[in-house]
């Protein structure tokens, strides 16, 4: 066991090591050795030549039940249930949508029994567009330069029978380096291509698929009882036509014909012996080859009765195997496609491969254990809350699970709850009822004129734009706790109303929106993950403006009118414009969802009143209107882009 663990993880780092961009990199650098590719006599130029016949393989596949069990039972086993994450959240959505979109999992189990049955998955590659396809590998081929540098691939969709030269153009289809993710699988370092696991076994296959036929002819005769006549008597010469006769009458012979002879004709069927017994034995033979040279262990495929041991045993080293062929997978999917595709969106992180995850059996199992542990009433406040988090995140409850704290981090989180109430004790409060102050103004700004509000001569009414933008969201939307509710119930309706959020004022919905600049569906999900992150960690609007631009592929916003387009928005200002508008509209619609829960009947509209207020928002200052009416850009925020104003529910 050490020696085939050792072996493994040998295996396993070797095959990382080839997969690897520094390997590729190194090769053209460093090494002064070169490769042996055997280049493609005709075509001419196509690239090197396939170690074996791929077609051969892939028509066995289709015949040969065995085979094709083998091969489904092995891809089976490497693609298990696994997820890819990333340690950024903006990074992550754009994985997640990548997946989605490309539906990469179904994609990547036939990119994977490619690999397994030929060696090679061809994985063509458009990431801009988040589409994905696997190609044939028996017409692919590998161009590399002497030293194995990959040049290019080249896919053949001609005839060779009828190729000429002239049809080359059209029967060659070229592909960057970055346009393929080649999946290479048992591999003979510096060759081209990989052999799989189907062709070291071919031998076995012809001899197996020759033992059925021969075992399955003889049961055919068998079973039609074949009879043995001997004609004449022995010793004497007997006239050809008589057992030509008798042949003939034989073949119409049948469970109704009642035969008579004479004493010198002899019949008896056939003994076959323990012919039958010698094929059987030498099709098992020829299975158990089959099953160690593609590293399956016969109790797997159904074809063994061992001991509990023995079999636990054999699924550890298949476990082991199927490990070192899962990182060369992993390797390959990080290298050729997770990381370019964050490079492209100026992202630079290393993914994350987590096999084997639990299934509901398993889940269900731990959340009893944690259920059981949590009852023990000398169970720390620590480990208490721990096993509750694991509750929640197990169960899915994603967004408890990120609100939930432990102990440490609540007694922490009353500290700062207690220091940010003394510092608005401190605040002046408005004059007027129903004024609004826009920020806690402990250092510099006080309070911020509201309606009628008279200013004293401490007041700073004007809120100047660098300060707006260095606001907490807390502060921007004005997120403040009324009686019987608490910072903690605003946040959860938010981040709920976030998650089903659909966009609508910048989700593209067709190609035209797409060219005025809305944003495609990836876009979105980036949007949506530095909003839930910027609530949750009460970000600054700078903070959030930074964010958008840094992640998100904005353009100028235009509209097309009598086929005159102009700009209406530039590219450079719509970080700033997504910030405000989109956190205020999700600010209000999550406390009108706050109110509907608690039967607040209604709210009154709060304007920030300064030189920069629209008209709009300001005749709708200090009207109320029923919680149920509330409607965003009609009597609710936001009412237009940069919109400042917010809801407060009327309580009795």
């Amino acid at each position: 066991m050490k020696i085939q663990g050792y072996l493994a993880v040998d295996k396993a780092d070797e095959a990382r090591y080839y997969a690897s961009e520094a390997y590729q990199k190194s090769l053209s650098e460093a090494f002064k050795g070169q490769t042996q590719d055997i280049p493609l006599k005709f075509p001419k130029g196509l690239g090197a030549k396939h170690p074996f016949n791929f077609e051969q393989i892939e028509k066995a596949g289709k015949k040969i039940g065995l085979l094709n069990g083998a091969v489904n039972k092995l891809t089976d086993s490497i693609m298990g249930d696994f997820t890819i994450e990333v340690d950024d959240q903006n990074a992550q959505a754009l994985i997640d949508d990548f997946i989605h979109q490309a539906n990469f999992m179904t994609v990547m189990r036939s990119w994977i029994a490619e690999g397994v049955s030929k060696g090679n998955g061809f994985l063509e590659l458009d990431l801009d567009n988040s589409l994905v396809r696997v190609m044939n590998a028996n017409n692919m081929y590998v161009r590399r330069n002497k030293k194995g540098k990959v040049l290019g691939y080249n896919q053949f969709v001609g005839n060779l029978k009828n190729f000429t030269v002239a049809k080359k153009a059209d029967e060659v289809v070229p592909f960057a380096p970055d346009e393929m993710a080649h999946l290479l699988l048992n591999k003979i370092p510096n060759e081209a291509y990989g052999l799989g696991y189907v062709s070291p076994v071919m031998v076995a296959l012809e001899y197996y698929t020759s033992s059925e036929i021969d075992k399955h002819e003889l049961l055919t005769r068998k079973a039609g009882a074949p009879i043995h006549v001997k004609v004449g008597v022995p010793g004497e010469a007997v006239n050809a036509k008589a057992i030509e006769d008798f042949k003939t009458k034989l073949q119409y012979m049948n469970n109704q014909t009642e035969w008579v002879s004479d004493a010198n004709v002899e019949m008896k069927v056939i003994d076959f012996g323990d012919i039958g017994k010698n094929l059987e034995d030498a099709a098992n033979h020829d299975i158990e080859q089959i099953a160690f040279g593609m590293g399956i262990p016969l109790v797997l495929l159904g074809k063994a009765n061992v001991p509990e041991g023995l079999a636990e045993a054999q699924s550890q080293t298949f476990q082991k195997f199927v490990n070192s062929i899962r990182l060369v997978v992993e390797t390959t999917v990080e290298e050729k496609i997770i990381r370019p595709l964050l490079r492209n969106n100026k992202l630079d992180f290393i993914p994350k491969f987590i096999w084997e995850l639990p299934s509901d059996k398993d889940k269900n199992e731990k959340v009893m254990r944690l259920t059981e542990m949590i009852k023990n009433p000398f169970l720390s406040p620590e480990l208490k809350a721990a096993a509750e988090l694991d509750i929640a995140n197990i169960l899915g409850y994603e967004e408890a699970a990120k609100i939930m704290a432990s102990p440490k981090e609540a007694q922490t989180q009353a500290e700062e709850d207690k220091i940010r109430q003394e510092e608005e004790e401190e605040i002046q409060q408005p004059e007027v009822p129903g004024a609004k102050p826009t920020a806690n103004q402990k250092a510099e700004v006080k309070v911020q004129a509201k309606a009628k509000h008279v200013c004293k001569e401490d007041c700073k009414c004007e809120i100047t734009e660098a300060q707006a933008r260095d606001m907490t969201l807390a502060q921007y939307v004005n997120i403040t706790e009324i009686a019987g509710f608490q910072y903690t119930d605003y946040l959860i309706k938010i981040l709920q109303r976030l998650k089903s959020y659909q966009f609508e004022e910048l989700a593209a919905t067709d190609s035209l929106q797409l060219a005025e600049g809305l944003l495609p569906a990836r876009e979105i999900e980036k949007l949506r993950v530095i909003l839930r992150n910027g609530f949750k960690k009460n970000k600054t609007i700078r903070d959030i403006e930074r964010d958008i631009e840094r992640s998100l592929d904005l353009h100028d916003r235009t509209k097309t009118v009598d086929g005159d387009t102009r700009v209406t928005l530039s590219s450079d200002k719509r970080p700033l414009v997504i910030a405000r508008t989109e956190t205020v509209r999700l600010a209000n619609a999550g406390l009108k969802d706050l109110y509907v829960e608690n039967d607040v009947k209604q709210y009154r509209y709060l304007a920030a009143l300064d030189d920069r207020t629209s008209a709009i928002c300001e005749s709708l200052n200090g009207q109320v209107f029923n919680v149920l009416d509330g409607q965003p850009g009609v009597n609710m925020p936001p009412m237009h882009a940069n919109c400042r104003s917010t809801i407060v529910g009327l309580v009795d």
